[in-house]
């Protein structure tokens, strides 16, 4: 399963070069785009459920969730890269990005499942600003790729 997923984590990291994307801070801002999309992916918004569609918006609030082998990655303004995993659940609950300083925060609550990150601007200025958090643990950033495995019970972090 883990072979899969690192296969699921190359194929959706090829796709998911891009510029920028306008940010604003608060809740429900854009915080970025689905870039990638394999098997069954949902976003939920505002109580209301739907497939994703490569090249849908994503802001802050919204929830990703994933089916068994299914994958979906998500490019934020910052050009910082999320891959969620089968069978995981990914809110992005706080995003700000100003381009013209590179100033921001992201906090990614991942309350099941993998997730592959790569960090973007932000974590590069200030990786203190960027943070996943799970059902136990929020996670601070020192490095510009790691994987969270948020299996119940047992969440593991691996730098890449």
């Amino acid at each position: 399963m883990k072979s899969l997923f690192a296969t699921w984590v190359g194929a959706v990291l090829c796709l998911c070069q891009m510029g920028p994307i306008a940010a604003q801070t608060g809740s429900g801002a854009a915080a970025g785009v689905i870039k990638n999309s394999l098997g069954t992916v949902t976003l939920e918004r505002a109580g209301q459920r739907q497939p994703v569609q490569v090249g849908q918006m994503v802001r802050v609030g919204d929830t990703l969730r994933t089916g068994p082998a299914s994958a979906a990655g998500i490019t934020l303004a910052d050009d910082t890269l999320l891959t969620a995993g089968p069978n995981s659940e990914l809110v992005i609950s706080q995003f700000a990005f100003d381009a013209t300083t590179q100033d921001g925060n992201m906090l990614a609550s991942l309350w099941r499942g993998t997730l592959h990150v790569v960090t973007g601007l932000i974590g590069k200025k200030s990786p203190e600003k960027v943070n996943v958090q799970t059902r136990t643990v929020v996670l601070g950033t020192r490095g510009t790729e790691f994987i969270v495995d948020a299996a119940e019970g047992s969440e593991r972090v691996s730098k890449q």
